[in-house]
C-alpha cells in the first residue's frame, strides 16, 4: 500500500454511529490542546513527528519544515474562505493542525491524530511548493503523470483557471475530513473490517460495486488501467482520448476520482466548487502542437452534475 493510500485509509475510518457525547469531545480537546473556537488560519504549525516519520525512507531526503511567507498566508486565507460552510464547521471541530513541508513527495496528507478515539481529530500537511502553482498548473502536472508522451507530439493539459492551487487542494482534503466525520461514503476496509455497503450511501449507490470498483455499466478496461487506480500504470499518450471518452460515460468527475469512492467524493466537491461556485473552467485538453485534438469537460456532464442533489449538505452555501 502506498503512503498516500495508507493515510487516506486511516483517515477515513469512522467512529461509532451516533457520535461521542460532550464529555468525550471535551476530553479530546483537552488532551490534544485544541480550541474548537480558534480560527482555522491560527492552526498553522509544525508538522507532527508522526507525520514526518511516514517519510522516513532510507536513501530518500526527508522533507523539511516550511515557514509561510506573507503571500502564502494570503493564499491560504483565500483557500479557507473558499470552503463550504459545512467544511468550515467540521474542520473547526476536528482540525488540529495545518502544516507545510518542502520536499514532500505528494501534494497533501490528511492524517488521523487519534485513530482509536471515539471523537477523531485530524492534521493536514501540504507540500509547500503548491503555493507556486495555480489550479491549471497543478492539475496539469497531476494529469500528465498518467501518460508517457515520449516520441509523441500529443500533449495533455488542464484548463482550470488561475486561482491558487491551494484552493483546490484544501477543498479536497477538507472533504476527506467531512466524509470521515459524517460518513457520506461508506467506510473503507480497515483493521480486518470490510468496507461498507455501497448501497448504504446515496452518493455511491449505483456507481460503485465496492470501494475501488465501479459498477459494471461504468467499468472500462482502459479507464481501470490508469496509474491512479490500484494496479494501474502509465499509459502511452496515444490512449488519452480513449481514456477521457470512457470517463465521459461515467458519473465520475475526474480520473483521480476513479481511484476509490472516497476520492470520488473529494474530487467531486473540489471540482463542483471550482466550477459552480468559483466560476472557473475545468477542461482536460489534448493537443497536437497548436491544434486541439480533443477536450473533456466532465463538470458540464448531466450524468456528473446530477449527483449534486445527493450532496446538498456539503455543497450548501
Amino acid at each position: 500500500m502506498t503512503l498516500v493510500a495508507f493515510v487516506v485509509a486511516a483517515a477515513l475510518v469512522q467512529a461509532a454511529p451516533g457520535g461521542p457525547d460532550g464529555d468525550v469531545r471535551a476530553e479530546t480537546y483537552r488532551r490534544f490542546g485544541l480550541d474548537p473556537a480558534s480560527p482555522l488560519a491560527s492552526r498553522v504549525g509544525e508538522t507532527p513527528a508522526s507525520v514526518l516519520e511516514m517519510f522516513a525512507e532510507p536513501g530518500t531526503p526527508a522533507p523539511t519544515p516550511h515557514v509561510l511567507t506573507m503571500g502564502e498566508r494570503k493564499q491560504l486565507s483565500q483557500a479557507l474562505d473558499a470552503l463550504t460552510p459545512l467544511q468550515r464547521r467540521v474542520l473547526g471541530d476536528r482540525l488540529r493542525r495545518l502544516s507545510f513541508l518542502d520536499g514532500m513527495p505528494n501534494t497533501a496528507l490528511t492524517s488521523t491524530v487519534n485513530p482509536d478515539g471515539d471523537f477523531r481529530l485530524y492534521d493536514i500537511t501540504f507540500r509547500a511548493s503548491i503555493f507556486r502553482q495555480n489550479m491549471s498548473e497543478w492539475l496539469t502536472e497531476k494529469e500528465r503523470t498518467c501518460y508517457d508522451a515520449a516520441g509523441s507530439t500529443l500533449e495533455v493539459s488542464v484548463e482550470a483557471g488561475a486561482l491558487p492551487a491551494i484552493v483546490g487542494a484544501l477543498l479536497h482534503e477538507a472533504t476527506h475530513i467531512v466524509d470521515s466525520s459524517l460518513r457520506i461514503t461508506p467506510a473503507l476496509a480497515s483493521k480486518g473490517q470490510p468496507a461498507g455497503d455501497p448501497a448504504s450511501s446515496a452518493f455511491t449507490r449505483g456507481v460503485w460495486a465496492d470501494s475501488a470498483t465501479p459498477v459494471a455499466r461504468y467499468r472500462n478496461p482502459l479507464l481501470e488501467s490508469v496509474r491512479f487506480r490500484p494496479g494501474g500504470r502509465v499509459l502511452p499518450i496515444a490512449h488519452a482520448q480513449a481514456v477521457y471518452e470512457a470517463l465521459g460515460r461515467t458519473p465520475l468527475a475526474s480520473l483521480y476520482g476513479s481511484r476509490n469512492w472516497s476520492d470520488d467524493l473529494a474530487e467531486y466537491v473540489e471540482l463542483y466548487e471550482l466550477t459552480q461556485t468559483l466560476h472557473q473552467p475545468y477542461r482536460v485538453m489534448i493537443r497536437k502542437g497548436a491544434e486541439k485534438v480533443f477536450d473533456c469537460e466532465s463538470m458540464k456532464s448531466s450524468l456528473v452534475l446530477g449527483r449534486a442533489a445527493q450532496l446538498k449538505d456539503i455543497l450548501a452555501r
